[in-house]
């Protein structure tokens, strides 16, 4: 038996992951349950598709994980949806994707969620920790997510302590920041989640939410690769994509 914070509705999918609770799923799925699953997909991908996409929007004042400006980047916006209390969460593979792929921009937007105490804390902490150290922030986060393997993150406290020397900051300055601009970019994301995100992890390649894909960094340019051909019209991309988000759900092998 596997325990997954991905919650799938028997008729369609309503993309739940750390809203409601968890949900135990058997490695067998009925296949029955399994198509009922992969409809709900292609609807949702379906309906992305026929939205126009503009990488920047919402992304006003964003920087790529690796510090670049959003609003200079020449190349492909990847969004990467998470929560820091979620465990499929990491930061490592994103960072990894992002230093292997210098054509690629992953900008990483936030989900905190009210049943998870520590998360809206956490989102603030590492947007202001990152408007003074890209290594410090992204630091932090893989202190205090939680370690499906490992056991008990690193608490808040040490966590943000660790980070402050590593970024060469005084408490002050960090309140000063997290009160400002930090609050206005995870406020930014609470408000566009409601319309769009209800799962973590979530990527958005060319416009497709990839909803519970928590990527390695060797299969994100893949993924985005689909994601280009299948807003192009390829309806091969199109079932592929289908297939990897429903394995995602599913916690199944996605590529």
């Amino acid at each position: 038996m596997v325990w997954q914070h991905r919650i799938f509705s028997a008729l369609a999918v309503s993309f739940y992951c750390l809203f409601v609770m968890l949900a135990p799923v058997h490695a067998g799925t009925p296949i029955t349950e399994r198509i009922a699953v992969e409809a709900g997909v292609k609807t949702e991908v379906t309906k992305d598709l026929a939205v126009p996409y503009n990488p920047l929007d919402g992304l006003s004042g964003r920087t790529c994980l690796d510090g670049r400006p959003v609003a200079d980047f020449q190349g492909d916006i990847v969004e990467y949806w998470a929560n820091l209390e979620c465990s499929y969460c990491g930061i490592q593979e994103p960072v990894q994707a992002q230093r292997n792929n210098p054509g690629m921009c992953i900008v990483v937007r936030h989900i905190p969620a009210n049943q998870y105490g520590d998360s809206m804390k956490k989102a603030l902490s590492y947007e202001a920790l990152k408007q003074f150290s890209v290594n410090a922030a992204n630091l932090f986060w893989d202190s205090v997510v939680p370690k499906t393997t490992l056991g008990i993150p690193v608490p808040y406290e040490a966590a943000l302590l660790l980070a402050f020397q590593e970024a060469a900051i005084s408490p002050e300055k960090f309140t000063e920041t997290l009160t400002k601009d930090a609050s206005e970019l995870v406020s930014q994301d609470v408000l566009a989640a409601q319309a769009r995100i209800s799962s973590t992890p979530t990527y958005i390649l060319a416009g497709i939410r990839f909803t519970a894909c928590d990527f390695k960094a060797s299969e994100l340019p893949s993924a985005l690769e689909l994601a280009k051909k299948a807003r192009k019209g390829d309806e091969d991309a199109k079932e592929r994509i289908i297939k990897i988000i429903t394995n995602g759900l599913m916690n199944e092998t996605m590529l």
